[in-house]
């Protein structure tokens, strides 16, 4: 079951062409855009050449997980990503943003036991917590991830030390690949916070956010230090008061935090990801229904602006639903 499971992945992935131009056309964006604040200098973007077929199947196989379609696309265009910048304040010059997903390489999974009997491992924390607040059940209908066997964790962003993002495959079971993860921060007191249903969404907002110091936090009861703030008053101010109001709206909703949706993103109509990761499939699809169309009704009115087809707005469906 397993392998043939891994066959189809495969098989899907062979019709999944690179994208590069359009993730350099929309890196590129940001990078344009950052250069034109004020006191940002030295805007780093690391190339990095597309991971091979080959390691993404045998990653797969090797942890017995079916990555979704859009990471598969981005790691067919790039084997991971770094975006730095940095700041002139006072002549002095320090590093303030960035904007980072694993390489391949370093998707590394989170928990397991530990090899020596007298160091507590993950999962031993896990199970203390599980005393405490009910097998780890939120609101009685949402289980957290675990670093046991009921979940699989693999780092995604190490950021920086002050908490981990994590892909996270729910309610697994041994023996079976698992499929449809969703995306969570991990803070430092191991404390989980879901952020996005899928790395699409996950992607979008951590380029709407610049990569500025904790922006994770900001989604999180935790709320962001007086410093990060800071930098968001003077870099995303709009983005903070969008999140504060989205914040303040979502403790009236849902009094217990760790029990409440994620926060929707806003759109913005520069950034259209549903092109950078899109498969031939989708492409083939539209070639279809174009060559369905009667001569007559060849002219058709446009869509909305910041919609395109096959698009959904970037607030719909966006990181809002509730963990299942």
């Amino acid at each position: 079951m397993l392998g043939k499971a891994h066959l189809q992945s495969a098989k899907k992935m062979a019709e999944i062409p690179h994208t590069k131009e359009m993730f350099d056309r929309l890196t590129m964006g940001i990078v344009r855009s950052l250069e034109k604040r004020p006191g940002v200098s030295d805007v780093r973007l690391l190339d990095r050449k597309p991971a091979e077929r080959h390691i993404v199947v045998s990653w797969e196989q090797k942890n017995s997980c079916m990555l979704p379609d859009d990471l598969k696309r981005f790691y067919l265009t790039t084997d991971g990503m770094l975006l730095q910048w940095n700041i002139k304040f006072d002549e002095h010059v320090g590093q303030l943003g960035r904007m980072e997903i694993n390489a391949m390489s370093n998707v590394v999974k989170l928990g397991g036991n530990n090899s020596s009997s007298n160091t507590p491992s993950l999962v031993d924390i896990d199970y203390d917590t599980d005393d405490e607040d009910s097998d780890g059940i939120v609101d009685n209908t949402a289980p957290t991830p675990h670093f046991d066997t009921r979940s699989r964790v693999f780092e995604l962003d190490p950021c920086e030390g002050y908490g981990k993002v994590c892909f996270v495959y729910r309610d697994t079971k041994p023996g079976s690949p698992a499929q449809h993860p969703e995306i969570w921060f991990l803070d430092r007191s191991l404390r989980w916070h879901y952020l996005a249903d899928t790395f699409t969404q996950y992607f979008r907002l951590m380029l709407m956010h610049l990569g500025l110091p904790q922006w994770q936090y900001t989604f999180t009861d935790i709320g962001l230090s007086p410093q990060a703030k800071q930098w968001f008053n003077m870099y995303a101010p709009v983005r903070l008061t969008m999140d504060g109001e989205l914040v303040e709206h979502r403790s009236k909703e849902w009094p217990d935090t760790d029990s409440a949706p994620p926060l929707p993103d806003v759109p913005m109509n520069k950034l259209d990801l549903g092109k950078v990761f899109k498969g031939r499939l989708d492409k083939k699809a539209k070639g279809g229904q174009s060559k369905k169309k009667p001569a007559s009704t060849a002219s058709t009115a446009k869509p909305p602006s910041g919609t395109s087809s096959g698009r959904m707005p970037m607030g719909q469906g966006s990181a809002q639903s509730k963990p299942r």
